[in-house]
């Protein structure tokens, strides 16, 4: 498929990683469009066969309107443009896992399969276009392997990935399928254009599909997995990512910081008064390949920080340690509550126990004491009249006939309290 890189209505929000991909190295892979001759495509394949090269090097060998037409790894790298010789091809798994985390990939599973719906919006538009442009993927569009994580890391590190080698492999790979599928069509007629005057005219016309502007409503659709967690492009990517399309001229642009409170977007360029235009060579000034993941750091801040994609992993992990937390006080709270209803019953049943002996004792005079008691006990047999002065109405009071006091102890029992209280109440009449 072709490359969608044009700022048309609905690319908000992806300004950015459109700017990046335009100033590239892959973008003549990404959006070069020929005239694709279907009769040419399929010689290709039906004669291809894998052969060493009197460099020693493997090559693809095919027979087109009868001429020998070789393919190798190294005409890939030179007919399309990608200047990977010396690129990395593989990641360790570790490090995969890493990088991934930073640009905001978090997957509880170890499989070397990734998913793109759990990236942000940016991030998914680079691997999506990746995978429809470059890779050899027939089917799960949703899903991509660790070959392709990693040229989506080198990418976003600027480091310099083996695409070249990629591509090749795999047309080696297709050539042992029981049925050899036609792909790379634009490459191959790429390459065959190269030597247009030794080429037979042909008729049949392959139309290369081409991504379009709806492709940005459908990544800014929710994807299961999503995170919510906006990871912006790194600092690395914003810089190759100023030069604005035209001939030759470009608007120096500082480089800033992404906050983290919103979705990274970016606005197109647009001149100052206070920021004349300046023109310089068309060629960007080159990045070294082994600068590594940016650093954000905020004013004041010092070189210890967190790199903001850290923050954000940090955030993610213990935003899901609270919400276990919150689980598992709901659910202790669901085994306890039984057992705090039946406690509170059992207290309650208790005072009111405590309450009839005490009615008890006023009206028989005998308290109940428990069985084993050793205090002092208390006796109700006197009867004291109390008269009420100006009425004619008299009250009988019972008043303690013999108190027998136990040697002080560290504790007051009941009945001592009890003892106190009629004292206090025979004083005040």
């Amino acid at each position: 498929m072709i490359a969608y890189l044009q700022k048309s209505e609905g690319s908000e929000g992806f300004y950015q990683i459109i700017d990046f991909l335009t100033t590239s190295h892959i973008k003549y892979a990404l959006t070069k469009n020929p005239t694709i001759y279907v009769s040419l495509i399929e010689q290709f394949w039906q004669t291809a066969t894998a052969s060493t090269l009197e460099d020693g090097d493997m090559g693809i060998i095919a027979t087109i309107d009868g001429k020998v037409k070789v393919i190798s790894e190294a005409s890939i790298r030179r007919h399309l443009k990608l200047e990977d010789s010396n690129g990395i091809s593989t990641l360790s798994t570790a490090e995969t896992f890493e990088q991934l985390a930073l640009i905001g990939y978090v997957s509880n599973s170890d499989s070397l399969t990734f998913q793109k719906g759990h990236f942000f919006l940016q991030w998914k538009f680079l691997i999506h276009t990746i995978l429809h442009c470059l890779s050899f993927k027939k089917t799960a569009w949703e899903q991509f392997s660790s070959n392709i994580a990693t040229a989506i890391i080198c990418l976003a590190t600027n480091r310099t990935f083996n695409l070249s080698k990629l591509i090749f492999e795999a047309m080696v790979k297709n050539l042992d399928s029981k049925t050899k599928f036609l792909m790379y069509q634009r490459f191959i007629q790429i390459f065959l254009n190269k030597h247009k005057r030794l080429l037979l005219p042909h008729k049949r016309i392959y139309i290369a599909p081409t991504l379009t502007q709806k492709l940005f409503s459908n990544i800014k659709r929710a994807s299961k997995g999503y995170t919510g967690v906006d990871t912006p492009l790194f600092q690395t990517m914003l810089v190759q990512g100023q030069t604005l399309q035209g001939k030759g001229s470009t608007i120096p642009v500082k480089s800033h910081h992404t906050p983290t409170s919103a979705p990274s977007t970016s606005q197109p360029p647009t001149s100052s008064p206070s920021m004349p235009i300046t023109h310089v060579a068309e060629k960007a000034v080159p990045i070294p390949h082994d600068l590594p993941l940016p650093r954000v750091h905020s004013l004041g801040s010092d070189e210890g920080s967190l790199t903001l994609n850290e923050l954000t992993v940090l955030c993610t992990s213990l935003s899901k340690k609270v919400e276990s937390l919150e689980s598992e006080l709901k659910q202790t709270k669901q085994t306890y509550s039984v057992a705090y209803t039946k406690l509170i019953m059992k207290v309650k049943k208790l005072e009111h126990k405590e309450r009839s002996d005490e009615d008890l004792m006023y009206e028989t005079g005998v308290y109940d004491y428990p069985e084993g008691f050793t205090g002092p006990r208390i006796s109700i047999t006197t009867i004291e009249p109390v008269i009420t002065v100006g009425e004619g109405v008299s009250t009988a009071r019972a008043i303690p006939e013999e108190v027998s006091i136990a040697e002080p102890d560290i504790y007051v029992t009941l009945a001592e309290a009890l003892v106190d209280l009629l004292r206090v109440e025979r004083k005040s009449h």
